[in-house]
């Protein structure tokens, strides 16, 4: 009995209990629920700003993507490039000269005298054969006028006032006389050619132009308003060669002094005196440097091989000899194959180098003397001597064994051409020349791929005719004695 009556007391004391445990009940539920409402509401914001943050990065992404398409879809630019030294440059010169040697079981010339002719103020041209190797005196009333055998020939500048020259000719040969001397009488040559193409012989058997020197006396300097103009000219070229020419073209200007500027001291003070400061080749350095266009200037190299064993210029003609554009050619293939490996340059031993005599020399022709109805220049021709392209091969130089690169004027050399030599491993070039040109047209042809001549002194600027041969390289070969091509055009 007792166990029983504790029992319902128990439960009666929970059944009065449960009202309060069931509002306890409610209240936990009720604060769960909001907690639950707070965590959702948390979770829904944090989604949305992921949602919003997915949403912005994919965004950016897409601009991104847009950003790099637009990118690949423009021309890829190629800059100017540091040049790099060659190595073993040694390779691409000639040894150091040697005099010449007398060999009398050799030699077959007989002493002889062209000709004479007016070359300046008092003083006249006197051309003939000698033997090699021998020094040449020529006397008149006026003293003695001597001059080293160059090749077996002579040009000698002798003082003869008068319309008529009686002269005494004797060479030697280490103080010793060959043969007899040679009495010459004759007339004066009076060339009428103008400023432009007039001619006079300096030192050394060395002929020049009368054009040349002012840019000797350094009294053609250019003034503020024409170096603007070129500067401004030649900046747009290149602008729109580099940004509108599929991968980027570059302009490069070859530019190669006078004759009279790498050997100054040929020239008689009588005929001119060296001036002093800035000369026009200067301004046009700096003028084309600050116009983006690269400069290849090739007088310091002029100067360091002047007394090489091969000639730079042609002594009875007006222009580079092919030694003088071989080492021009160094220079601007040098630079062009830093971005282009194949381009390099070919080294001096893979061209033969073969002396005699050839026809071509204009400065004889100005002087109106003739040799037998044929004008001769000793000289060194450049024969490649490895494997080349057959557009190479067909140019008249390689087809006529008597004639220097100036006569190859009667082939494709004058006209103007466009090659194509499926080598893209080279550069695509457009050329703009004067004469130079024609000593250095089968040079350039040789290492290039498309490669199109504009016709011989023709400069006319035509974007739409560049534009057609895509090239990678606009060059301006250019004489110091013809900058005014540039300068106007």
């Amino acid at each position: 009995m007792k166990s029983t009556h504790r029992l319902s007391a128990l439960a009666l004391a929970l059944l009065l209990l449960l009202p309060s445990m069931t509002s306890c009940s409610k209240k936990g539920l009720s604060i769960d629920q909001d907690q639950a409402l707070e965590q959702l509401a948390i979770s829904a914001a944090k989604a949305e700003a992921a949602k919003a943050e997915a949403k912005k990065q994919a965004a950016a992404a897409r601009e991104e993507a847009a950003a790099k398409a637009a990118e690949e879809a423009k021309p890829k630019i190629k800059e100017p490039v540091e040049a790099v030294p060659l190595e073993n440059a040694d390779a691409y010169s000639a040894p150091a000269k040697t005099a010449e040697v007398y060999d009398p079981a050799a030699e077959h010339r007989a002493l002889t005298v062209f000709g004479a002719a007016a070359s300046d103020g008092e003083y006249i041209a006197v051309y003939g054969e000698c033997a090699t190797g021998a020094s040449i005196s020529i006397q008149n009333e006026n003293g003695i006028f001597t001059v080293q055998s160059f090749g077996g020939n002579f040009a000698a500048r002798v003082k003869n006032p008068a319309k008529t020259a009686s002269l005494t000719v004797t060479q030697t040969y280490n103080g010793t006389q060959i043969g007899e001397p040679l009495t010459w009488s004759g007339n004066v040559l009076k060339p009428n050619y103008g400023n432009d193409w007039g001619v006079w012989l300096g030192g050394d058997n060395q002929g020049f132009f009368h054009k040349m020197i002012p840019d000797f006396t350094k009294t053609n300097l250019l003034d503020e308003a024409t170096l603007t103009s070129i500067r401004d000219r030649y900046a747009n070229r290149v602008k729109t060669l580099k940004t509108t020419m599929g991968d980027g073209c570059e302009v490069i200007a070859l530019l190669i002094p006078s004759a009279m500027t790498v050997y100054p001291e040929l020239v008689p003070a009588e005929v001119a005196v060296p001036g002093e400061g800035q000369s026009r080749f200067d301004q046009m350095v700096n003028v084309l440097t600050e116009a983006g266009v690269t400069v290849i200037d090739v007088r310091e190299t002029f100067a360091e091989h002047k007394n090489d064993s091969l000639p730079l210029y042609y002594r009875y003609d007006s222009h580079w000899a092919d030694y003088g554009s071989y080492l021009a050619y160094v220079e601007l293939f040098d630079y062009i194959s830093d971005r282009y490996p194949d381009a390099a340059p070919r080294t001096f031993a893979e061209f033969d180098w073969n002396w005699g005599e050839y026809t071509g020399g204009d400065m004889l022709y100005y002087f109106d003397i003739d040799h037998g109805g044929l004008v001769y220049e000793p000289t060194y021709i450049r024969k490649m001597n490895f494997q080349t392209i057959p557009a190479v091969k067909a140019l008249l130089r390689y087809n006529d064994p008597t004639s220097v690169a100036y006569r190859s004027y009667s082939d494709e050399i004058v006209s103007g051409k466009t090659y194509t030599t499926n080598r893209p491993e080279l550069p695509d070039l457009y050329i703009f020349r004067n004469s130079y040109g024609a000593g250095i047209y089968d040079l350039i042809l040789e290492r290039g791929d498309k490669v199109t001549f504009n016709p011989t002194f023709s400069y006319t600027y035509n974007i739409a005719q560049i534009k057609k041969t895509e090239p990678d390289y606009v060059i301006y070969i250019m004489s110091e004695w013809d900058f005014g091509n540039i300068i106007d055009n």
